[in-house]
């Protein structure tokens, strides 16, 4: 997605819609993005793709938290491919690469799922982790830098 695109385009688009921002929800996604990073790392070493599964899943929920921040969820159609476009579009140029390989996490984890006959590497399960890490941080600062007026506990280890 080009960092061009905005909300206002994935809304005309069908693929996402206008919300109250939850701070509650928004909470609750980023501490369970923090819990899912420490569950892919305790995972590592012995079983590759449920760390990459579970790095994946904490760039989801902190991709929602993000939508959710600035009052817009996914709808049903395409939803994490949805995420990933609203976190590019909300990061901006900036952080292209971090999204690209989120998008990229996106489509292994799909064939993951639906072809089971692909390995995963350690080396593979390690960067998705690193790069989970980094997207999470990112989102999570930005949450916060964007109200800072609220006081965020997400828990980050």
């Amino acid at each position: 997605m080009s960092s061009k695109e905005t909300a206002g385009h994935l809304v005309k688009a069908g693929l996402a819609r206008p919300c109250p921002v939850d701070v509650q929800a928004i909470t609750k996604l980023i501490r369970r993005a923090y819990l899912d990073l420490r569950t892919a790392k305790r995972n590592l070493d012995e079983d590759q793709e449920c760390a990459y599964n579970y790095a994946y899943n904490a760039m989801l929920r902190s991709g929602l938290a993000l939508m959710f921040s600035e009052g817009y969820r996914p709808e049903i159609k395409d939803k994490h491919r949805t995420v990933v476009r609203f976190a590019s579009a909300v990061l901006g140029d900036a952080f292209q690469r971090l999204t690209n390989d989120y998008d990229f996490m996106r489509k292994k984890r799909h064939q993951f799922i639906y072809e089971p006959d692909i390995p995963c590497s350690m080396i593979e399960a390690f960067e998705a982790l690193k790069t989970a890490r980094a997207f999470v941080d990112q989102v999570a600062e930005l949450i916060r830098a964007k109200s800072p007026q609220r006081e965020f506990n997400f828990g980050k280890e």
